[in-house]
């Protein structure tokens, strides 16, 4: 008998687009039902494919951009589960309990959806079929999602799609090819290995492919790095064995995992049994049983996102998430491509954004796209299709479908309300280039701190040799530095001209500026000198990006530097592009180099936390305390409230950690972990929350009794998980 289930919210896909599509729709009460053919979520992060989830921060390149939002949960819950070794089973078993806690929420595993039932350009039900359960029914539902990445239920149902690769013509773009075709990004295998202890032998089977040397891979290896460590971590395996670009994607899919499975085994036939890569012990231990894959349909929304709007870094007006990863472009041949390079791409200098228009159909009025299938040329495709970035599209997918249920509109037309989902977005801790979070009805007039840092760059215990170039960012509080102390030292044993430059950045990660504030010249001989550089008072402004270039064409000049980073500041070395390494810009390292500014300046003042942005871009945006804990927030109104129910907190936890780093080291040192909400009540101080052993970004302090009447009320900050010092990014009173 088939079975009829209605449901508001239907998703379809349970890769990381639709986990958090799903979560959001379902948090926003609307009755929820998330569809997935596979036996666990997570997708291509999950545990039958073991890809690391991977996003803005690009590697870690750029400091604040690491996706927040129902992704940042994910994160915490994963490390805290614990995880800390980054198993994809682990992960895809902390999504199934996060899934299952949702009231709103019913998943079904091993569950096929097709044939759509199309009324009016609007999808009316989907059939459904559970091999598990031997279910077979039919779901009804207001607003469909597709979030699989292939796309089946929207390409039934008529939607409009692209596939393979447009022409250099069709949307203007450099990276595109000349002619258009079918041909995609392929899919790729892991497969991982342990050391026995032991010499362990291994024969590949005779339908294996044979690599006899490097010289058998794309660029000669170059573009497909095989060092053991990368398969004796948990998730395994090489991204590089790659294949099926030049197949269809769908018919051809059983043909293309056979295929994979014999590369994989010929790549580590070449490891074990072709020149010397120190394998001797090492066993093969496993192989993913699904390919993960990469491209298929790009279904047409009302824009249609392209290089051109990724390369500049474009802050579109109806932007709901946003993007950083490089334009990441694989040779349709894959692993085959040899002798060809690999690689064709474009690396990006910052973040772009990712309109609400291309996330839903054309076509069909009451579908929403999320993820790798969304309105995308093939080559801005190479850069959307990361899952972090796709995390952020179904959390905005999912909160448009219950603002369209709310306001009784389609898709299209919640565009007249792009504010309030962009609000809405900004309100579950999304990050929105360009969008501050609208002040609210009980904000307060004035912010106190008991102290508040001042931005200091770590006097260097090392020494870092200027590559051609070198540059240091800095954010400008309340005073203005007016002059840089510099001590190089010019190992060369000759006279070096050394330029350095002061330039205003966008925002503190961004070191694209060419037209310099002021510079100069100096002369640096051989030997340990002090130089000042001075631009004097009036230059720099209040809560603006500056940084410092210093340029020199001689080898030997080297730069105090230190591998510690402090908040609001950020390093960079001019540097050649993996794809086109004639076109070289300034792109972040890890630390930090040793110039003391005068006078100091403190950009992290109590009233950062009422910023309405939840990261450190053109301002702090965040309040960090002088060394030594308690440290106290005083929120003061100058007339008397009306009824306070709780205060919602938002907490630094190091968002340019790598997902390696959040499973191994679990909660970040500045995180805090113990505070106390006060306030002044019948005649005295009165705790209406306390938190002892907090490990969340963001925190809903619910009081315990609801208070009206209050001219100041005191979040104290007793602990941290090991930084001297506290640090608030916002507070937002309800």
């Amino acid at each position: 008998m088939n079975r009829i289930l209605d449901y508001e919210v239907t998703v379809i896909g349970a890769g990381m687009a639709g986990v958090c599509a799903a979560l959001a729709a379902a948090r926003a009460g609307r009755r929820t039902l998330l569809v997935q053919d596979r036996p666990v979520p997570g997708g291509n992060a999950g545990g039958e494919i073991g890809v690391r989830i991977q996003g803005t921060d690009e590697l870690g390149h750029y400091r604040y951009s690491r996706e927040t939002g129902i992704l940042n949960e994910i994160f915490e819950r994963n490390a805290a589960f614990p995880n800390p070794f980054e198993s994809p089973s682990i992960l895809s078993l902390v999504l199934w309990r996060m899934l299952r806690e949702e009231a709103k929420l019913t998943v079904m595993y091993n569950c096929s959806a097709f044939h759509p039932t199309v009324e009016n350009q609007s999808i009316v039900s989907v059939e459904l079929h559970q091999g598990t359960t031997e279910f077979r029914g039919t779901v009804r539902s207001a607003l469909f999602i597709d979030c699989s990445g292939d796309g089946r239920v929207a390409a039934e149902a008529g939607a409009g799609f692209l596939l393979g690769r447009e022409d250099k013509t069709c949307f203007g773009e450099e990276l595109a090819p000349d002619r258009a075709d079918l041909r995609t990004m392929g899919s790729t295998v892991y497969f991982k290995v342990r050391d026995a202890g032991r010499p362990v032998p291994f024969r590949a089977p005779d339908w294996a492919p044979r690599f006899e040397s490097d010289a058998d891979f794309p660029g000669a290896l170059a573009d497909c790095p095989h060092s053991l460590t990368a398969l004796t971590g948990t998730t395994g395996g090489y991204w590089w064995i790659e294949y099926g670009g030049e197949l269809d994607s769908f018919r051809d899919a059983e043909e293309v995992r056979d295929a994979l499975y014999g590369y994989a085994l010929g790549v580590w036939d070449h490891i074990k049994n072709r020149g010397e890569h120190g394998a001797e012990n090492f066993v093969l231990e496993s192989i993913g049983s699904v390919p993960g894959r990469r491209e298929s349909r790009r279904f047409l929304g009302d824009y249609v996102l392209t290089q051109q709007d990724i390369e500049s870094l474009r802050i579109f007006p109806d932007a709901v998430a946003y993007g950083g990863w490089h334009l990441d472009l694989h040779h349709p041949k894959g692993i085959t491509a040899s002798p060809e390079r690999y690689w064709n791409g474009r690396l990006l200098q910052g973040r772009y954004t990712i309109p609400y228009r291309s996330l839903y159909s054309k076509d069909i009025a009451n579908l929403l796209l999320a993820g790798r299938n969304i309105s995308a040329s093939h080559v801005a495709f190479g850069s959307t299709r990361v899952m972090a970035t796709c995390a952020l599209m179904g959390q905005a997918a999912g909160n448009a479908a219950a603002l369209c249920l709310e306001k009784s509109c389609t898709p299209r037309q919640l565009n007249e309300r792009i504010g309030e989902l962009q609000q809405r977005l900004l309100e579950q801790d999304c990050y929105l280039p360009g969008v501050a979070r609208s002040p609210g009805a009980l904000d307060p007039d004035r912010v106190a701190a008991t102290s508040e840092a001042s931005l200091h760059l770590p006097g260097g215990d090392e020494e870092y040799e200027i590559p051609g170039a070198i540059a240091q960012s800095f954010l400008c509080g309340e005073t203005a530095p007016e002059r840089a102390h510099i001590r190089l030292a010019n190992r060369s044993g000759r006279t070096a001209q050394v330029r350095i430059s002061l330039l205003a950045g966008r925002c503190v990660d961004d070191f694209t500026a060419i037209e310099p504030l002021r510079q100069r010249d100096f002369t640096c001989n051989p030997g340990e000198e002090n130089f000042e550089f001075a631009w004097g008072a009036g230059v720099l402004e209040a809560n603006h990006s500056y940084f410092l270039k210093l340029e020199t064409d001689s080898a030997g000049i080297f730069c105090p530097y230190t591998r510690a980073e402090f908040p609001a500041t950020q390093a960079g070395k001019r540097e050649g592009q993996v794809f086109e390494p004639e076109r070289k810009f300034i792109r972040r390292i890890r630390g930090t180099f040793g110039i003391r500014l005068q006078p100091e300046t403190g950009p992290f003042g109590a009233a950062q936390v009422l910023s309405g942005i939840n990261r450190t871009e053109c301002a702090a945006n965040l309040w960090i305390s002088a060394d030594g804990l308690p440290q106290s927030l005083v929120l003061e109104w100058d007339k008397p409230t009306g009824e306070i129910s709780g205060v919602d907190a938002v907490f630094d936890n190091q968002l340019d950690r790598t997902f390696s780093e959040w499973c191994a080291g679990g909660v970040a040192p500045s995180l805090v972990k113990h505070f106390r909400i006060t306030a002044e009540l019948d005649g005295g101080e009165v705790t209406l929350y306390e938190n002892r052993d907090n490990a969340a970004r963001v925190v809903r302090c619910d009081f315990n009794r609801p208070v009206r009447a209050l001219t100041r009320l005191t979040v104290t900050v007793l602990e941290t998980h090991g930084a001297p010092r506290a640090a608030v990014v916002s507070l937002r009173v309800r």
